[in-house]
């Protein structure tokens, strides 16, 4: 029976597979197979027209006539067929993928009519009556070994939850987006480069079983002398995307292919777009990859013309993002300029929220601002986020930054860590954000494994390995993460202040000093690079210079706002206990943000003072454990 002739088919029999078009029931050697209801719509599409290739739109129009839906919809019935069939996109022996066209059922089929007996199984057994007293008889049986049978079934996984299992256990796939090249090269457009990878791996980022790599770490590879296999070597991934994007007026073409690590290529493909409609481009290529891949993605939960429609909303964006992707006191309040600007242009932009609630926390890391002023602040953005875009993972990661600097809530913080890594598998700065929280509270087991895993995710980022090797190394071993980290950005001063700090402790003198004061003139006489240079000069011997920075300091305190954290520091260092003490309780009460390492600096800083009935109340107030030493912060922000 051919295509043609399956308008009075009732079923349709393909290797192990019974599909009932009247009962809707899909079968596996007998089995039910659980399928959504336009999952299902589908396969009857594709078995009715098997052996040709059945277009995306034709597909769209077909099972979901009348509706306007996006592409994805289909990649995610696509996707839960080749996980009931127990394939991939690579094993053809039912679905097969023709890029830019749509897909193709290539199984041998048997057609059943209407009226054809069904399969012996389903048959009811006859001359009931006469069995019926020993059906009575053995009710008692049945009902035993059907609860038996329940019980048993409840415990085990289903067919779908057992592909889910190993889909779960798998090493999950890595993926690098690289900023598409622009063409011709004399009209370089980096913005838009970098937005056409920024918004792919957005879109990918919540995919199971993929893990995609920050903007921050493959922006590096951008352009013209981009080597994509070289990227892949270093960022430590599976594939890699690359592009080129040509604009002419209004308009916009865009080349891309999906490379693996060896160099071959999985798949290419080439799109136009009014410049206006970038974001309809994007999801072109998104779901062409997603099926290259075989894996799902999701459409966005939040469509907002910062994402492509309105075009100078989406530059400012993406401009805003790359300030932050190198932390600075000038680079976060330019981020806060590139985000007010886009939401001076689109006031329902949740990403640009989110974006300027992190910039202003960077602020408190590294200009010496008042937690007070500015908390609030960031609050209300990451608030304003989620409000418009329950599910965005930088909103859920703002908010647990806020929990965790400034409300001094651990389990909040913990809560909303966990969340931003449950909305984006691989987003490494909640990972890495985590593993600060647990090793300040006292889990420096846990928190080395997250910040292994977050230098896995963003093998490139010197603030994660700078930061993330105090929580990795042994003691005295963290060196070679700052030196990792200044290999990446030598002018990164807080790695060039870390590593000062524990090359003068090792008896280095002359580098560690040398590596304090490019850190000071970098972060412009940061409290970070000052209070790191007086402990480094009291343990040497030196009051006379410790005093001098202490007055320094002093001085700065009268200004504005200073952390009074730091005074402590050198005040105790001096052998002032009653005042060290004295500003201790200051800082907590203005929520200075560095007593979220009071318990992890006390070997460091405070070991005279761990019998004082103050302090100890302090380390009460604050929440940690009485007891038990998570590893320092030395003077981390």
């Amino acid at each position: 029976m051919t295509p043609t002739q399956d308008a009075h088919a009732r079923h349709y029999r393909f290797g192990p597979f019974r599909l009932d078009t009247q009962t809707r029931e899909l079968q596996r050697d007998g089995a039910a197979v659980v399928l959504t209801a336009k999952a299902f719509d589908v396969l009857v599409v594709l078995v009715e027209h098997r052996g040709r290739v059945v277009g995306r739109d034709e597909l769209l129009s077909t099972v979901w006539a009348g509706r306007v839906v996006e592409e994805n919809n289909l990649a995610q019935a696509i996707g839960a067929l080749r996980r009931a069939f127990g394939t991939d996109g690579q094993d053809h022996r039912y679905i097969v993928t023709v890029p830019g066209r749509g897909y193709r059922f290539v199984a041998d089929v048997e057609v059943g009519a209407e009226g054809e007996t069904p399969p012996a199984h389903a048959v009811a057994p006859v001359a009931a009556a006469r069995w019926r007293p020993l059906l009575l008889a053995g009710i008692p049986l049945l009902m035993a070994v059907t609860a038996l049978a329940w019980w048993w079934t409840e415990r085990q996984p289903t067919a779908e939850s057992s592909v889910a299992a190993a889909s779960a256990s798998a090493p999950p796939l890595s993926l690098a987006v690289l900023p598409f090249r622009s063409l011709p090269v004399e009209t370089r457009d980096e913005l838009l480069e970098l937005g056409m990878a920024d918004t792919l791996i957005t879109r990918f980022s919540g995919s199971p079983g993929l893990r995609v790599r920050p903007l921050s770490s493959s922006q590096r590879f951008a352009g013209v002398a981009q080597d994509p296999l070289e990227a892949a070597r270093q960022l430590g991934v599976d594939y890699v995307v690359e592009g080129t994007a040509q604009r002419r007026g209004d308009a916009v073409k865009v080349n891309a292919r999906l490379l693996a690590a060896d160099g071959s290529t999985r798949w290419s493909g080439s799109f136009d777009a009014r410049i206006g409609r970038v974001f309809v481009l994007q999801d072109r290529i998104a779901d062409a990859l997603a099926d290259a891949l075989e894996v799902s993605v999701a459409a966005p939960a939040h469509r907002s013309p910062c994402d492509g429609d309105d075009v100078e909303a989406y530059r400012h964006y993406i401009a805003g993002q790359y300030r932050l992707s190198r932390p600075s006191a000038l680079r976060a309040r330019q981020a806060l300029e590139e985000f007010g600007r886009v939401l001076e242009r689109d006031p329902g932009c949740a990403r640009a929220y989110a974006g300027m609630s992190q910039a202003w926390r960077t602020l408190v890391a590294t200009a010496d601002v008042d937690p007070a002023q500015v908390f609030p602040r960031a609050r209300a953005l990451a608030e304003r986020a989620l409000a418009l875009d329950p599910r965005l993972p930088e909103a859920h990661l703002a908010r647990a930054w806020i929990a965790f600097w400034y409300d001094w809530d651990w389990a909040a913080a913990e809560a909303a860590f966990r969340r931003a890594i449950e909305l984006n598998p691989g987003l490494a700065d909640a990972h890495f954000g985590l593993a600060h929280l647990l090793s300040n509270t006292g889990r420096a087991d846990e928190a080395a494994v997250l910040a292994r895993e977050a230098m896995a995710l963003d093998p490139l980022s010197p603030v994660i390995h700078a930061i993330g090797g105090w929580f990795v190394a042994p003691p005295g071993e963290a060196a070679a993460y700052m030196d990792r980290a200044l290999e990446l950005d030598p002018d990164y001063w807080l790695a060039l202040l870390m590593r000062g700090a524990s090359r003068a402790a090792a008896g280095d003198p002359a580098r560690g000093l040398a590596d304090l004061e490019r850190a000071r003139v970098l972060c412009g006489d940061c409290s970070h690079a000052l209070v790191t240079r007086g402990m480094v000069a009291a343990r040497a011997g030196d009051r006379e210079l410790t005093l001098r920075i202490l007055r320094t300091m002093e001085a700065r305190d009268r200004e504005g706002y200073w952390p009074a954290s730091t005074l402590a520091t050198l005040h105790n260092a001096l052998g002032d206990a009653a005042t060290a003490l004295d500003l201790l309780e200051r800082a907590w009460r203005e929520r200075d943000v560095r007593m979220v390492f009071l318990k992890a600096d006390e070997p460091a800083r405070w070991p005279n003072l761990r019998e004082e009935p103050r302090y100890r109340a302090l380390v009460q107030r604050m929440g940690f454990a009485d007891s038990g030493v998570p590893g320092s912060s030395a003077d981390a922000p």
